[in-house]
């Protein structure tokens, strides 16, 4: 932390077991708020996101700490290794939760608890110790051992009933969208439980539910049957007030332009902004029912246009206009754009490894935090014998018996 730098969660160190991407993505947040964020990992089980490094590693070039996953969503964290299958190694843990604030993990219901690394456990070494467990469907209940990340998760909550296209099959919305969007609630969560240690004294364990929380993100579709009996139809980019709106296909390949007309005024712009063609003064679509009821008609009008554009073409003329209109971004694109890159969405860090790499930063500002200090990812196990010499005191000869005898691999 460079001098004078304010760093909210100063002081503050997390005990990390969690892994792939829920979980080190809150626990990252956490991180650039200035914890110190121990991360436990081992080459015997890597983690999931790891071992894309050793299939596509950056630049062509394989290796365990070149996964552009992983170092995406573990920046500023120090990695030990530790084979948590020797019971060696979990007395270490147990040592680390000592003179930690906070412990997180998310492997399946139950494990945690037979590694001997409890909630009830923890409290037991270290009182007002903070635990946030995360699992697909929880720690209690008929389905608590179910297993899976963000595709099956969003089964799970109900999610693809409503997003699939119209007439088709229930579809899933962005593949691990629920772990990036969990590790945020996942990071307010463990803020939280701060706040109110530091009022009260009192540790807790916090249970998040992955399942539950993307539920609570559709609480429309939810309210509508269980009060109504209604069942929320799936509509693709549609909705259920605006029309037209959806996604076109524009100019070049897989290539596509967002547009969403909220009204009258706006129906009025958009025809504008497509040369006041004729089919756009149609008396069947001068209401928004109207509208509605013709949407398709009026999509295969709107992509006629769009086809002959480049989507960001297309967003600057209908934005010109009042029309609510974006271009759909691959990854390079998001990288390159300027509004994104005006407003800092994006930081550079330094990696032994891979070099100098951008990643998504945090994607908000704070008053009090006007630069926030980005650490690198780590590599597997680069700071064993930082933390386990310098924090935990063990001597070289102990770092070295560990080596032999495979706890620290």
């Amino acid at each position: 932390m460079s001098a004078g730098q304010y760093a909210p969660l100063q002081g503050v160190r997390i005990t990390d077991i969690g892994w792939v991407l829920a979980v080190p993505h809150a626990t990252s947040w956490l991180a650039t708020f200035g914890a110190d964020v121990i991360r436990i990992e081992s080459s015997v089980r890597p983690d999931i996101t790891r071992l894309g490094g050793l299939r596509n590693g950056a630049d062509g070039i394989n290796g365990i700490n070149r996964a552009s996953m992983f170092n995406g969503v573990n920046f500023g964290k120090r990695s030990v290794a530790l084979d948590l299958s020797q019971s060696r190694a979990i007395e270490i843990v147990k040592e680390l939760v000592r003179q930690s604030d906070v412990v997180t993990e998310n492997f399946a219901a139950g494990v945690i608890d037979r590694m001997g690394l409890g909630y009830e456990e923890l409290r037991k070494i270290k009182p007002d110790i903070i635990m946030l467990s995360g699992s697909p469907l929880g720690q209690n209940g008929p389905d608590k051992d179910a297993t899976g990340f963000g595709p099956n998760t969003q089964a799970y909550a109900g999610l693809p009933h409503i997003t699939g296209y119209e007439g088709g099959m229930p579809t899933g919305l962005g593949r691990d969208y629920p772990d990036f969007m969990i590790g945020i609630h996942m990071a307010f969560a463990v803020l939280a439980a701060l706040h109110h240690r530091n009022r009260s004294g009192e540790g807790q364990w916090i249970e998040i539910a992955m399942a539950e929380t993307v539920t609570s993100t559709i609480p429309e579709a939810v309210l509508d049957y269980t009060m109504n009996g209604r069942e929320t139809p799936r509509r693709g980019n549609r909705h259920p007030h605006f029309a037209p709106r959806g996604v076109y296909r524009s100019a070049g390949e897989d290539k596509w332009v967002a547009i969403s007309v909220e009204g009258d005024e706006q129906w009025r712009a958009l025809g504008e902004a497509l040369g006041s063609p004729g089919w756009a003064a149609d008396r069947r679509f001068a209401t928004h029912d109207g509208r509605l009821e013709h949407h398709d008609e009026i999509d295969e009008r709107i992509s006629a246009w769009t086809r002959e554009r480049s989507h960001y073409e297309a967003t600057e003329q209908l934005q010109a206009h009042g029309v609510p209109a974006a271009p759909v971004l691959d990854t390079f694109e998001t990288l390159e754009d300027p509004q994104l890159n005006a407003l800092g969405a994006f930081v550079e860090t330094v990696h032994p490894e891979v070099g100098t790499r951008r990643l998504a930063g945090l994607p908000g500002r704070f008053s009090a935090i006007p630069d926030v200090e980005y650490g690198r990812s780590p590599l597997l196990g680069e700071h064993t014998e930082e933390v386990l010499g310098g924090l935990l005191g063990l001597s070289a000869a102990e770092l070295e018996e560990l080596a032999e005898r495979g706890v620290t691999s």
